[in-house]
């Protein structure tokens, strides 16, 4: 655009000098041999003194007459001489604009020829126009400011309509973000937002995989359900035998035991995707549940979180896992049990903490002990926690126990009394 333009601005300006040097020729005569120029010409312009247009008549080989705009002019008069050596070889009715004839000289100059018959002979005249590039120049600098100011204008309209396209085309996808961020945190269960259609396939896929997963979780506990009553019923049968001797309801018992824990293993709800979920209320009612079996130990139980306090796994497991750890502190403890809660960058910690007389390192290490035999714990506590390390296991989690018993001598870092068991899970499966 902008070379197109001075291409215009340039043919605009030959046909300008072009017109001036016709007016010339039509102003010009002869009197009596001598060249004559009228006091006042046609073209305004070169009358005015200091004009930035200038014009002058050359006749064998010397200037015959110059415009009044000469005085004072802008333009370098010496360019005429020069003009003048390089056009002399012009033949009779040519014309030639020389916009390039310096490419550093800020003039324009337009150059035309014609005869005229002077007693009896014809005889070349040259018409010289000379025009300063002010005005040319000052018309192109300011067609490329407002050029280069409307790309800019224009470049900012397309940037906004750009992000307003792209806005219109991620917010759909950031609204399936957030609601796949909801299903994670427990609050919903599938997505029934209004999509484009490009999404719809997406927003259907989710939903089918997410009621397929709950289908499916659904199905296999029923199933071990039904396992575990169609063993148990014979169990129960042979342990209601009156003659059945210890040797034999011994094992019979450690059968049980094991039959139920493994049982309980299978059905952990962590096949496939696991949303969070508020553990807050359920803490509440398993310490009320608490409060009224521990009663005649008068315990003090605090809930040490905040709520809602989000967690990674399937509410009745939580509330085994949970049963167990607080009915061992308020069995441990002599007059506080505290129940905490913190989310780190990858782990989630809910604590346990009792203020009674603590446990041994062997201790620690055989209810943290993975693959253990039922009957290697002690009733009352050690089959609880053998079942709370194997739950935690299949989530990906970890039992951590800390004792005052064990840690004497590091009284910063570990309780000054009592136990702490921690359970630490990840935010999400």
């Amino acid at each position: 655009m902008q070379n197109a333009y001075e291409r215009s601005l340039l043919l605009a300006k030959k046909e300008e000098l072009n017109t001036t040097a016709f007016a010339m020729l039509s102003e010009f005569e002869f009197d009596e041999g001598r060249a004559s120029m009228p006091p006042r010409l046609f073209v305004e312009s070169l009358n005015l003194p200091g004009s930035d247009l200038v014009a002058a008549i050359r006749w064998r080989n010397q200037q015959v007459w110059q415009s009044q705009s000469a005085i004072d002019s802008k333009v370098d008069m010496p360019l005429f001489g020069k003009l003048y050596r390089d056009t002399l070889d012009m033949s009779s009715g040519q014309s030639e604009f020389l916009s390039n004839f310096n490419a550093e000289d800020p003039h324009f100059a337009f150059v035309n020829t014609a005869e005229f018959k002077i007693e009896g002979k014809f005889e070349r005249v040259t018409f010289l126009v000379i025009n300063t590039k002010d005005k040319y120049q000052n018309e192109l600098n300011t067609f490329i400011n407002r050029l280069w100011g409307w790309i800019g204008v224009l470049g900012v309209i397309l940037l906004g309509l750009i992000a307003l396209s792209l806005r219109s085309v991620f917010l759909p996808m950031k609204k399936i973000i957030s609601r796949i961020g909801q299903i994670e945190r427990g609050e919903i269960n599938h997505i029934t937002d209004d999509y484009p259609p490009e999404l719809q396939p997406l927003q259907n896929g989710i939903n089918k995989l997410l009621a397929s997963e709950q289908e499916q979780r659904e199905r296999y506990k029923k199933s071990l359900d039904d396992l575990a009553h169609s063993i148990k019923t014979p169990l129960s049968v042979i342990l209601g035998q009156d003659n059945l001797t210890r040797e034999v309801r011994q094992p019979v018992l450690q059968i049980d035991n094991i039959v139920k824990r493994q049982l309980k293993r299978a059905t952990i709800n962590v096949i496939g995707y696991l949303p969070s979920i508020d553990i807050f209320p359920l803490v509440q009612s398993i310490v009320e549940a608490m409060e009224k079996i521990h009663q005649d130990k008068k315990l003090t139980i605090h809930i040490d979180m905040e709520e809602p306090a989000l967690l990674s796994i399937d509410q009745t497991d939580f509330m085994e896992i949970a049963g167990n750890l607080l009915d061992n502190a308020c069995k441990a403890a002599n007059k506080e049990v505290i129940i905490g809660y913190k989310r780190a960058d990858e782990l989630t910690h809910v604590s346990f903490k009792d203020d009674g007389s603590g446990i041994s390192a062997d201790e620690i290490t055989s209810i943290t002990q993975r693959g253990k035999r039922l009957d290697s714990y002690t009733q009352g506590q050690g089959l609880g926690l053998a079942l709370v390390v194997d739950m935690l296991d299949t989530y990906g989690g970890e039992l951590d126990v800390v004792s005052y018993k064990t840690h004497k001598d590091d009284l910063i870092k570990h309780p000054t009394r009592g136990s702490i068991f921690t359970i630490k899970l990840p935010h999400q499966r």
